[in-house]
């Protein structure tokens, strides 16, 4: 499995097509978020993912980007239904996490799911903080040294 590393002017449109609509599927329909799925960190982003064979569905995303503050922030983790049960997000993670060593980045957080904590506790992420609401979902701030 391949994981493509593209910044939105980088991707085509219809790779562009495929990753939004994986996390619309999953964010907006599947979980009922309700904060804007698209917004203007999309723009300045590198968005990770990885399509199936024919090309037309995304299989696997997240996106990561540098905050205000300078600090790598990793968002938008998303696995197609079809996909789950195959360890994809796990390799993604992976591959973020050699991506982001090889540009001398020594930690990323994130605002995980309080569902995905497992996930990302098994990755090595540390918890920080006590959990919030992040539209309408409980979550907790989480980090990993790299």
């Amino acid at each position: 499995m391949k994981f493509c590393f593209k910044t939105i002017d980088e991707m085509t449109g219809y790779e562009a097509f495929c990753v939004e609509r994986l996390r619309n599927e999953v964010f907006v329909s599947e979980q009922k978020i309700t904060l804007p799925e698209i917004d203007d960190e999309d723009f300045h982003a590198i968005h990770v993912f990885s399509l199936n064979d024919g090309k037309d569905d995304a299989l696997a995303t997240c996106r990561i980007f540098k905050d205000e503050n300078g600090d790598w922030y990793l968002g938008r983790v998303v696995v197609s239904k079809d996909a789950r049960g195959m360890h994809l997000g796990s390799k993604m993670m992976k591959e973020v996490h050699e991506y982001l060593k090889e540009k001398d980045v020594n930690r990323i957080y994130c605002h995980a799911q309080m569902t995905a904590k497992p996930f990302y506790d098994r990755l090595g992420y540390q918890l920080k903080g006590e959990t919030f609401d992040e539209g309408g979902i409980e979550h907790v701030l989480m980090y990993k040294d790299l």
